[in-house]
């Protein structure tokens, strides 16, 4: 078409659009085409009455017959010899422009702008699905219909969009990437509508869903067999995380402890506090999960298994573990994320102790180390292999400060008491009297050793050293010394009874018990009810009728049928033959020789104990000379001749 003729169809066209409706004399009459030229707006041709410029004659009948017009050119070709190319150069075609741009336009009329034949959107949903029905959130760009975005001919990219990918949005939006250093791959790799419907979708922005369901449409649902849920998710990821991007790692809004605290208030830096490095570091995901966990507050294990990913175990080989510790309460004594005191403490010593236990310092004595507040000198906090988490067990444990002691745990015939334990008379916190004691002086001991307190407080020969209380002679503790006597038992007792001392020093034979040093075989040291706290009964008098309970002290030891049959074999060696010399002695009914007549009880110069002197008459003495021999014996006696015995053969005494 030369350009002189475009021109005029131009012309024809300018002149026809908004025209009143005009008639064209040989197309458009009262009976054939009457409508043509009504309209609001008419296509220029028509206006002008050149329906020749569209339509050619066939030379067929008309009106009358089918075909008498034909189009010089099919489908958009047509159009374009007035219209220039709406498609050259562009590689997404509107598949409208097949059959022609009558598809949206009318060739001859319409009271539509361009005359398509409905305005806006209503004309692409003619052909297309609506894009918006029923959606809660549309795009503000179809207010101006499909065009805003898509070129109602063609496009340079696919859809006959205005640009590809990204580039259309930021025709109008701002670049979500600008300045970010971590993008959302969609973002990234330019896709919007990856998460924006393009159109309208059911969630706001054109989000195809809202909040968290959005992300797990690509994300693997994370709260899935989760017990606790992070609160924000109520709001959907973005609470947290920049859908688009940011600076920081995973596209979240502030980095660290500063992205939590945006809810949460801070965990450490106030003044004076001690926090927990992972806390102080920002690091919150050391120990939570940011999205969801089987654990309170989204921890990521459950305590102590959480403290063991740092912290070595408190446990791990030990038999006896601390409350909190063995049930698996690590924050029952730390705080944790910061604390007043070092390892997140709420206190120290006592002061943190005493939240969960009883004062123990509410007694007059207070054991040094509790009076100081500091428990751990014989406790271990988390475990140990001694009860009560104690750092030894036992004495060990006393003896690792009361080291004078030690020696205790080596040493024979120490007190009972110590070998069950050191509080067994001592509280280890604190006590009434001093030492911790329950019970001050004889009161302690007879809260153990209760009968032989009724003993030396209700015997009428009490002993005199028990006015000075228990520890005159014994140790409380122990000291080698059988019965904790406070030295050896040999000389122990005549430390006092020192005439008595002299006197079994002076002898060349000792009673066993005396060299044994057991005077409490024959003397109750707590009290008696006999004289000189003997034991049992034995006769003061030189001369005493024989009965068998008189002698009961001696006959614990000594054969007390030695002294009942006259004639014996074996019964005794103080025998002439088999007569019983003892029995002669002994056993009269009236004047019968007690033991100590002639028998030094505690010791003698002679053998067999024999007194060298026994009382007599007066000042007088009575001498005893008595001569061992191999059957028997020589005794001579100031009061009676000389007489001798054999056990093998008698011997006649005059």
């Amino acid at each position: 078409m030369t350009g002189s003729v475009r021109s005029m169809l131009v012309l024809l066209l300018l002149l026809g659009w908004g025209a009143n409706a005009l008639a064209v004399e040989s197309c458009v009459t009262s009976s054939c085409h009457a409508i043509i030229g009504k309209a609001k707006f008419v296509h220029g041709p028509v206006a002008a009455q050149e329906c020749a410029v569209c339509h050619e004659e066939t030379r067929k009948k008309h009106p009358g017959s089918k075909g008498a017009f034909k189009f010089p050119e099919k489908g958009a070709a047509l159009c374009y010899q007035c219209h220039e190319s709406k498609t050259e150069g562009l590689s997404s075609v509107h598949s409208a422009l097949e059959d022609g741009c009558v598809g949206c336009h009318s060739p001859h009329q319409t009271n539509n702008n361009l005359f398509l034949y409905q305005e806006g959107a209503a004309l692409c949903y003619m052909c297309h699905d609506s894009k918006t029905e029923d959606k809660m959130s549309v795009h503000p760009a179809l207010e101006d219909g499909c065009t805003a975005c898509h070129g109602p001919h063609a496009g340079p990219a696919p859809m006959m969009l205005q640009a590809a990918g990204v580039d259309l949005c930021l025709d109008c939006h701002d670049d979500p990437r600008e300045g970010k250093r971590v993008l959302h791959s969609p973002v990234a790799e330019g896709d919007c509508s990856s998460c924006h419907n393009p159109h309208a979708g059911d969630a706001p922005k054109m989000l195809p869903a809202a909040g968290q369901d959005l992300c797990f449409t690509c994300h693997d649902d994370f709260t899935v067999g989760m017990t606790t849920i992070h609160p924000a998710l109520e709001e959907g990821c973005s609470s947290c995380h920049d859908p688009h991007g940011s600076d920081t790692y995973k596209m979240l809004s502030a980095d660290g402890s500063e992205l939590c605290y945006q809810c949460h208030d801070p965990k450490t830096g106030s003044k004076g506090m001690n926090g927990h490095p992972p806390v102080v570091d920002g690091d919150c995901l050391s120990c939570h999960n940011p999205h969801a966990s089987k654990q309170p507050a989204l921890l990521v294990e459950a305590v102590p298994a959480l403290c063991y990913q740092c912290h070595e175990s408190k446990t791990e080989g030990k038999s006896n573990a601390h409350t909190p510790v063995a049930d698996g309460d690590c924050t029952d004594c730390h705080n944790p994320h910061e604390g007043e005191e070092p390892g997140m403490l709420p206190a120290l010593g006592q002061d943190l102790c005493y939240q969960c236990h009883e004062n123990k310092a509410d007694q007059k004595m207070v054991h040094g180390p509790v009076a100081a507040g500091d428990c751990e000198s014989c406790h271990d906090v988390h475990s140990s292999d001694a009860t009560y988490q104690l750092v030894e067990e036992g004495n060990q444990l006393c003896f690792m400060c009361h080291d004078d002691k030690e020696e205790l745990a080596r040493m024979e015939n120490v007190h009972p008491a110590v070998d069950d334990g050191c509080t067994s008379c001592h509280s280890p916190h604190s006590g009434p009297q001093e030492f911790m004691l329950p019970a001050e002086g004889d009161a302690l001991c007879v809260l153990c050793h209760e009968d032989i307190g009724e003993q030396a407080q209700n015997s009428p020969v009490p002993h005199a050293a028990l006015e000075e209380g228990c520890v005159t002679c014994h140790g409380p503790h122990g000291n080698g010394n059988i019965r904790m006597l406070q030295d050896d038992p040999q000389v122990f007792c005549v430390s006092c009874h020192d005439s008595m001392g002299e006197t079994i020093a002076a002898a060349l034979y000792q009673h066993k018990p005396v060299a044994d040093g057991t005077c409490w075989a024959c003397h109750d040291p707590h009290g008696s009810v006999n004289r000189v706290l003997l034991r049992l009964d034995y006769p003061s008098e030189f001369y005493s009728g024989f009965a068998e309970e008189n002698y009961a002290l001696c006959f614990e030891c000594h054969d007390r049928e030695a002294f009942l049959y006259p004639r014996t074999s074996e019964l005794t060696n103080f025998r002439n033959g088999d007569k019983n010399l003892h029995f002669v002695h002994v056993n009269k009914s009236t004047k019968g020789r007690t033991c100590k007549t002639c028998h030094g009880v505690h010791g003698a110069s002679q053998e067999k104990l024999i007194k060298s002197k026994i009382p007599g008459f007066g000042k007088w003495e009575i001498p005893i000379r008595y001569t061992s021999e191999r059957f028997g014996a020589n005794c001579t006696v100031g009061c009676h001749k000389p007489k001798s015995y054999n056990r093998s053969r008698a011997v006649q005494n005059d």
